[in-house]
């Protein structure tokens, strides 16, 4: 514009656009400053259409309505990014290698998606081939000895013969609750979850089989507590773990509970033993931990190891607490109802 006036030959020096140069004038102006024959400036204002009124105003406008789409543009392109990586995320965090390609992935997480499902499989089949062999060799073992335990107690009576023939009893039968170890730590992570179990009175019956006194093992239960969706042997089996695991490292009076809290069922047992460290308390939960060091107490440190697995197919978990005293340790197992 400026090289335009001065080719009209007006000898335009700068040009302004606005009120600010005379505050007396409320329409929007156009400015020119003109140089005189003398050499000074003289500024002429020209009311115009032209010139835009609240022009910074309306730039500012237009401005952050350009951030607002960018910023709208971002957020729907990231999300569509993130899709994906949800999807995957969520098929991980539920343990399902089953599913088909991820939609709308980008060839990276397809490949991450493609190798999680690759390591997924291979180790679901390393756990069917360890449960099929510890399976196999723990029902191989038991044979040779129920005929050792036979052979033994079918020995003559004679000197010195009644105090070997108990040994080797008492041994046989110990090696066979070893064997009977590995067979439910492997029916631990295969039995179906499909039965509908009446909780408390398998929990009375494994107290039951446990022939303590009322002053060593006492039961809190309701008269039923009907749980579905779960196995009785399962069932059975952690809480007789449980009990084995307070009488044998803890010490009496032991207290069996089982009821609900909120929309989840409870198991807790509860001995007056010293308990176990808080450090030491995620590692029991693992398979072969043990916490007798000097193997005083015989056994593969597979009990609590299995109370886990069956609380983890559950949906719940294992916990370790202190009565309100603080003077009883308790352990605790939790899984949702239904």
């Amino acid at each position: 514009m400026h090289e335009t006036l001065l080719e009209a030959g007006l000898p335009v020096v700068d040009v302004a656009f606005g009120h600010e140069w005379d505050a007396t004038v409320d329409a929007p102006t156009l400015w020119l400053a003109l140089r005189t024959d003398n050499g000074t400036l003289r500024w002429v204002g020209f009311e115009s259409g032209l010139v835009e009124e609240n022009l910074r105003e309306r730039f500012l406008i237009a401005t952050l309505l350009l951030f607002g789409l960018a910023v709208a543009a971002s957020a729907l392109i990231a999300h569509r990014l993130a899709q994906p990586l949800e999807a995957l995320r969520a098929r991980i965090a539920t343990d399902d290698a089953s599913g088909g390609p991820l939609p709308h992935a980008s060839a990276e997480v397809q490949a991450i998606d493609k190798a999680w499902r690759a390591l997924r499989q291979s180790l679901d089949q390393q756990e069917r081939e360890r449960a099929s062999l510890l399976a196999g060799v723990s029902h191989d073992l038991r044979s040779p000895l129920g005929r050792i335990r036979m052979a033994a107690e079918l020995l003559p009576d004679g000197e010195g013969v009644a105090p070997r023939r108990e040994a080797i009893v008492r041994n046989a039968l110990q090696a066979d609750r070893l064997v009977g170890s590995f067979l439910d730590h492997v029916r631990s992570g295969e039995l179906p979850l499909n039965e509908t179990v009446d909780v408390a009175v398998v929990a009375r019956g494994v107290a039951a089989q446990q022939q303590r006194a009322a002053t060593e093992l006492s039961v809190e239960a309701p008269a039923s507590l009907v749980v579905p969706h779960v196995s009785a042997v399962l069932i059975e089996r952690v809480i007789s773990n449980l009990l084995d695991n307070a009488f044998i490292h803890g010490q009496p009076p032991v207290r069996l509970t089982v009821g609900t809290v909120g929309h989840r069922i409870r198991i807790e047992v509860e001995d007056c033993g010293p308990g176990i460290a808080p450090k030491d308390q995620q590692a029991m939960l693992q398979a072969f931990a043990r916490g007798d060091a000097s193997r005083r107490h015989p056994g593969l440190g597979l009990g609590l190891a299995v109370v886990q697995r069956v609380a983890l197919r559950m949906g719940g978990s294992v916990a370790f607490d202190r009565s309100v005293d603080g003077a009883r340790p308790i352990v605790r197992v939790e899984w949702p109802m239904g």
